[in-house]
């Protein structure tokens, strides 16, 4: 299975979830009220879970892996909760919740298929708390489109990524499809670089770019919105750079844009 996941996630209506998240939640500020704000993620997943298990929501578990494969390219990832084994919680301990941890939740929503998680801060003065529901079902991952007209990159790379995204899916995070490319280009020490970056005649210093050919590189986004604003940065950044070309894949909902901008 190119996703495994050692759950199954049942059906979970709506009210149930919110029966289960009031138990949960009751037992989080219970928590934060035992440990306060500044203890590791760790220490908050352990106690919680102790005390799910002991007012029966069983199993409650903590740190479940679910890993993704394809070909020789393995990525792991570790769920923090799944209270009596139906829904994701994401626990942090952060001055605040970012759009960051609820795009992490959302991926872990994905990737093990299920409908109900929720975010929850341990980290400021009381609990914080986000629900964040999956509203695409797995087999709409898979329909998709791909518009080429603006592509001059290399056919290998346009198609890794379209049969990547036929064995995982879509509306994950975009950080997992760039690092399956860097891995079909040979691993980080082949396609990632250090490049120099000037302007106007000064040296700012080098960045790193994942390189598909010697003065070439691409990069996957999951945008869906400010499409224009992202063309504009990247095209500053090519014209900082080195590099001849930058190869600009966009995953947008159900379509893949393949986009060639060049200096």
């Amino acid at each position: 299975m190119p996703i495994e996941c050692p759950i199954q996630f049942p059906k979970v209506e709506r009210e149930a979830f919110r029966k289960l998240d009031y138990q949960v939640m009751h037992l989080a500020f219970e928590s934060h009220r035992h440990l306060g704000k500044n203890c590791d993620e760790v220490i908050y997943h352990n106690d919680l879970a102790a005390r799910l298990n002991g007012a029966g929501l069983i199993p409650s578990l903590v740190e479940v892996e679910v890993r993704v494969r394809h070909g020789s390219f393995v990525k792991e990832y570790w769920i923090d909760l799944i209270p009596a084994g139906q829904a994701i919680y994401e626990l942090k301990s952060a001055v605040a919740i970012t759009p960051s941890h609820e795009s992490q939740t959302m991926n872990y929503l994905m990737l093990a298929n299920c409908e109900h998680g929720k975010l929850v801060n341990f980290g400021s003065t009381s609990v914080d708390s986000r629900f964040i529901n999956n509203p695409v079902p797995r087999e709409a991952r898979y329909r998709f489109e791909t518009v080429t007209t603006s592509w001059q990159g290399p056919d290998t790379l346009l198609k890794a990524l379209v049969l990547f995204i036929e064995d995982i899916g879509l509306f994950l995070e975009a950080p997992l499809y760039n690092q399956a490319l860097v891995h079909h280009l040979g691993g980080p020490e082949h396609a990632l670089e250090r490049r120099p970056m000037t302007l106007n005649g000064c040296q700012l210093g080098n960045q790193t770019f994942q390189m598909c050919s010697p003065d070439q590189a691409f990069r996957v986004t999951t945008l869906n919105q400010r499409l224009q604003a992202q063309r504009t940065s990247f095209e500053k950044l090519l014209a900082l750079s080195d590099l001849q070309a930058l190869h600009w894949i966009n995953l947008n909902h159900h379509k893949i844009e393949f986009t060639t901008l060049r200096k």
